[in-house]
């Protein structure tokens, strides 16, 4: 698919490349030639970029406002409120940072809202990523930009870069200079990975980075070094430690090693015992307590992840702002948690017959891992599968809400980035069946223009 045409009016491809599609088509079949879009657990085909404007981008910029406070509210009761703690769903090997992040309210610094996207231009949340990690997918992001920018789409290229600089690059920066104890001029960000992990990508990522007045070093554990004074990636000292890519593959580990990728995934068998040694060592914590280095994600974004806690939006004995409450209800697809299920707020018998309107989906996996459609299920099939996970509260029941199409038939989500209730970019992913997921879809990325919108 070289353009995507989604019959809105707020969406429309970068001008360069409207302007010459044969050499942009050129420029995307040598792309696709080469490995780095196939690679590290991903198949990504690159479509043409857009610009967002209009209704589509305030609407975005109102929706991710407003879902950061939820979020945060969510995640807030996990301290406050001891008869909820059990919804979080915690894995208790990250106990240490979430006792660190207890006294800083900012949960989503570096997250990512997946919603439908309908035909008249309305905005479903379906789920979030609420960790950082979830930029991984800004690698062809950035690769995107620097093929542009040597392919004679200069100006197409500076058009997203300064998205990724201004928006994505200055949204973590923001996040840090707060936390930090005592900010320097240019921060330098060590990125934390399992070893050996996105080589080709932390160039990537490091020259974004570098492009905004800051300095990137990245490694595995054993590049990393803790010392009462310092932590050190490859000898360099680092005011911000990126482990979202460690400390989440430990996270997910057992959920992961069931997961199918489309392509080979470099070894993650070892990160939970790396995590736990990390997180054992008391000049490590106080190094994150103490300010003297910030950790990106925070131990907070983890409590987001479940994507049952979208029930919540629905039920007045869960804590939520009343401010937000309605127009959290009317952008989300109606969720349905194990409690809901017990407490009759949906019955089995309603979603056995009515299998067109409603899918199921584990709770914490990603890249569409276990879902169910039951428009695409056979009645037999579906009725052992809503038997099988009726009672789980890893699973939820979630109503189908129609995606918009491209004129070439393919259907579309919506990724909205959110940096801590800002707007950092809305990309879509595209592909031709209804179960999407990033890691083989086609990625729609997209600038923004016109004013944002603001906070409401």
């Amino acid at each position: 698919m070289v353009a995507i045409d989604l019959g809105l009016t707020d969406v429309h491809p970068l001008p360069g490349l409207a302007a010459d599609p044969d050499r942009w088509d050129q420029l995307r079949r040598r792309m696709h030639q080469r490995v780095f879009l196939r690679s590290e657990g991903n198949l990504i085909e690159v479509a043409t970029p857009q610009i967002v404007s209009g209704r589509l981008r305030e609407r975005s910029a109102e929706v991710v406002a407003r879902f950061n406070r939820f979020y945060a509210g969510v995640a807030a009761a996990y301290y406050e409120r001891p008869d909820l703690r059990a919804e979080h769903l915690v894995n208790p090997i990250l106990d240490p940072l979430l006792e660190i992040d207890a006294g800083h309210p900012v949960t989503t610094p570096l997250s990512r809202l997946d919603a439908v996207l309908e035909a008249d231009g309305g905005i479903r949340v379906i789920e979030i990523n609420s960790v950082g990690v979830c930029l991984v997918h800004m690698r062809g992001l950035f690769y995107l930009i620097r093929e542009l920018a040597r392919g004679g789409f200069a100006d197409d290229a500076r058009m997203l870069d300064e998205l990724s600089r201004d928006m994505i690059v200055k949204g973590i920066l923001r996040f840090t200079r707060r936390r930090l104890a005592d900010p320097p001029a240019r921060q330098v960000i060590g990125a934390l990975t399992p070893s050996g992990w996105y080589r080709a990508g932390h160039l990537l990522y490091r020259a974004a980075f570098q492009r905004a007045g800051c300095d990137y070093v990245f490694g595995g554990p054993e590049h990393l070094e803790v010392t009462d004074r310092e932590i050190r990636i490859r000898g360099t000292r680092i005011d911000v430690l990126w482990a979202d890519f460690l400390f989440y593959m430990a996270y997910q580990c057992a959920r992961y090693q069931e997961t199918r990728f489309p392509t080979k995934m470099p070894d993650f068998g070892r990160t939970p015992a790396q995590a736990a040694e990390l997180l054992a060592d008391r000049r490590f914590l106080d190094h994150l307590r103490t300010g003297r280095v910030v950790n990106i994600s925070p131990g907070r974004a983890y409590l987001a992840l479940p994507k049952s806690l979208l029930s919540w939006i629905h039920r007045r004995d869960r804590p939520v702002p009343e401010e937000d409450r309605a127009f959290l209800a009317e952008h989300v697809a109606r969720t349905y948690s194990a409690r809901d299920r017990s407490d009759g707020l949906i019955t089995a018998r309603e979603v056995t017959s009515h299998r067109g309107d409603y899918l199921v989906k584990p709770c914490q996996y990603g890249a569409s891992h276990g879902v169910l459609l039951g428009r695409l299920a056979e009645p037999d099939a579906w009725r052992v599968k809503l038997a099988e996970i009726w009672d789980d509260p890893s699973w939820v029941v979630q109503e189908f809400r129609a995606p918009v199409k491209t004129a070439g038939g393919e259907w579309v989500s919506l990724g909205l980035s959110n940096f801590d209730g800002e707007l950092g970019g809305v990309y879509f992913r595209t592909s031709p069946s209804l179960l999407i997921n990033a890691r083989d879809s086609g990625l729609v990325a997209a600038t923004l223009a016109g004013p944002a919108g603001g906070t409401p």
